[in-house]
Parts: structure tokens; sequence; C-alpha cells
């Protein structure tokens, strides 16, 4: 059995010299100021079992969903309550295997409420037109509760980015993915309020589509390309271009040349610090070309605590050199394949939460 690492606590300490928030690891807390918070206790749905049926990897829906709650942000405020999953959409309203007569289904006489286009209609790609093409793959449900009422719903479409049709593949252009886009949200929202009682005209509806990107020569699984917001009778509609980028890269320096050098500053201030090189990789989510949020694993083969202890420092030192305040930074801090430390740079702030684990 392998023996886990014990590092003394007064070493640990030195750290605070850093002026570093350093948490003791039994109060350590990942979600901090800014977060949503599930309302407890979490009440299981399942959903959970259709969601891992239609998209099996794990990083595209942890991904897809991560990014409904940054753009819910704009509407609904993480200070003001807390999240439930699911609550309306359950498998049956979703499910369209074998004829049922769920949302993600084809529209039909059976099924009237299907978002999918009926299997005998005509549809536009825009670059060619197709019959029986599924676009809408999964919906997922965020509902916001504030002091047990609810406050708001978000709803993420995943939608593909191409039909195959007779052994052709058809990308849909913006233009005729948006065309569709309006009418299913807006399909999608008089759903809610007609079927659930607790979803009256007075509850904000947000909806946002992630597409998804079948190109085998990218690295990104996808991006968020379109959103809508339905307050009342009043509804708004946004374009996205959201994509992810595989940090350092020449897509990364494409995309935004400037966070980039930034980045390349801070990779080499780190290389030689110890004796073994240590490496820095990451992801990128950008929108229309700015960089929104950059993950970063920091490598290294320290061979004493004071090599990691070294590191670390050094890492929270170098983030002043990332001199865009409108992108939030998670930094890894991993010595082999042990997490030694995580941090956060918010938006809109330069000062550095850590938190290390032993």
């Amino acid at each position: 059995m392998r023996k886990r690492k014990r590092w003394p606590l007064a070493a640990l300490a030195c750290l605070c010299l850093t002026g570093c928030d350093i948490a003791n690891t039994r109060d350590a807390s990942y979600l901090t100021s800014g977060d949503y918070t599930a309302a407890l206790p979490f009440q299981e749905n399942d959903t959970r079992v259709k969601h891992v049926s239609l998209i099996s990897d794990m990083d595209v829906r942890m991904q897809m969903e991560e990014g409904l709650m940054d753009l819910s942000r704009q509407y609904f405020s993480p200070n003001d309550g807390a999240f439930r999953s699911h609550t309306f959409l359950d498998y049956d309203e979703l499910d369209a295997t074998d004829g049922s007569r769920g949302l993600l289904g084809t529209l039909r006489d059976g099924n009237p409420n299907g978002l999918n286009p009926n299997a005998n209609e005509e549809f536009d790609t825009g670059n060619g037109v197709v019959q029986g093409g599924i676009i809408l793959v999964d919906i997922y449900e965020l509902d916001w509760y504030a002091n047990d009422r609810l406050a708001g719903i978000s709803l993420g479409l995943i939608v593909n980015d191409k039909i195959n049709y007779n052994n052709q593949d058809y990308e849909i252009t913006p233009e005729k993915m948006e065309n569709y886009l309006n009418v299913t949200f807006s399909k999608l929202v008089t759903y809610m309020r007609e079927r659930f009682n607790e979803v009256t005209v007075n509850v904000p509806i947000f909806v946002a589509a992630y597409e998804l990107d079948s190109d085998p020569l990218t690295s990104s699984p996808g991006g968020y390309v379109y959103d809508g917001y339905f307050d009342g009778t009043n509804s708004t509609f946004h374009n996205l271009d959201q994509t992810q980028a595989t940090v350092p890269s020449a897509k990364f320096t494409e995309l935004d040349p400037e966070m980039a050098a930034d980045f390349t500053e801070f990779k080499n201030a780190l290389l030689n610090v110890l004796p073994d090189a240590t490496y820095v990789t990451g992801e990128a989510k950008l929108n229309k070309g700015v960089t929104q949020k950059l993950s970063l694993t920091v490598t290294a083969h320290g061979k004493t605590l004071a090599e990691v202890m070294a590191i670390t420092q050094e890492a929270k030192e170098k983030m002043n050199l990332f001199t865009d305040t409108e992108c939030a930074y998670v930094v890894t801090v991993k010595n082999d394949d042990d997490v030694y430390a995580l941090m956060r740079r918010a938006k809109d702030s330069t000062n550095v939460l850590i938190t290390t684990a032993i």
C-alpha cells in the first residue's frame, strides 16, 4: 500500500511569509467567494443516466455545465441563493428512445413537443438541404432558489455542428443554427411555463446553446454559440463565439496573442527555478478571441518540501505577469503526480488565493 506523504505543519506555515492566504486542509473549501452553491442535501435525479448515455466524455459534460453557470451569472447572482438540478426536466421529460414523447425527440403527431425537426421535414443547413437530422442532443437544467423560492431557471442545450445525410456531412452555418435556436428556445420556454405550475411567467429563464465541435483536427470539444433570456413577456438574444484552446499551442497564440505572450513569460519564469525543469500546460476558454478563463497546471519535480514550497511561492508571485484582469485564472501546482496547491485569481482582481494540500 502506498504511504501518504506527511510534511510538518510547521514547514507549511512558512508559506504564510509569501503573503498568500493559506487554509488548513481540514477547513479548506474549493468553493470560494463568487461560486454558486448547491442546495443541500443534494437531490439526485435520474437525468444523470440520460446525460452519460448521450455524451460519454466527462470533460465535455463538465465544461458544458460549467459554462452554463458562468453565463448565468449575468442574470442570477451566486450571492442570492443556491441551485438545484433538473427539478422539472427529468428522464421521462427528455427521453425520446423507442418512440417516447420526450423533448429530445423529433417533432411529429405523436410527439408535438419534440424539439428536433420532423423526420420528413426539410432542413436547410446553409450547406445543403437534409431530412431526418438530429440537431438537439441533450438538455441540462439548473434551477436557482432564494429562500426555497424558485427565482430563475437556466437551460443548456447541446447541439450538433453538422448533420449526416446520405453518408455526407452537412455543416450547419451560424445563420441557420441561429434560426433553429430562436424557435427552439421559445418553444422550450413556453413548454416549461405550460407544463409546470411553479414555472410561472414571472420566473425568468435563461437558455444557452453549446455547439459540439466534431472536427477531428481541433482540440476543442465545442463552445457556446447563442443564448436567450426570457423575462415575463420580454426576450433578448445574443450571439456567442466560445471556443477552447490547448495552452501552449499555435491556435491559442493566433486567437489571443497578448495572453499567449503573458503565458510564455510565466512559463519561462518557472522553468529553471528547481534543478529539474518545471513545465506549465493548460487550457484557455475564449469568447470572440478574448480569453475568459485560463486554467493552468504547473508540474514540478521537487525532491524536498522546501523545493515544492519554493516553486509554489514563485508561481504565486509570477501570476502578476498576467496583466488581463478581465480573465479568471486557476492554477494547479503538482509535484510529479501529487497535487500540492490550488490558486485562483478572480476576474477584476489581482489577489491570488491559494489552498495547499498535504
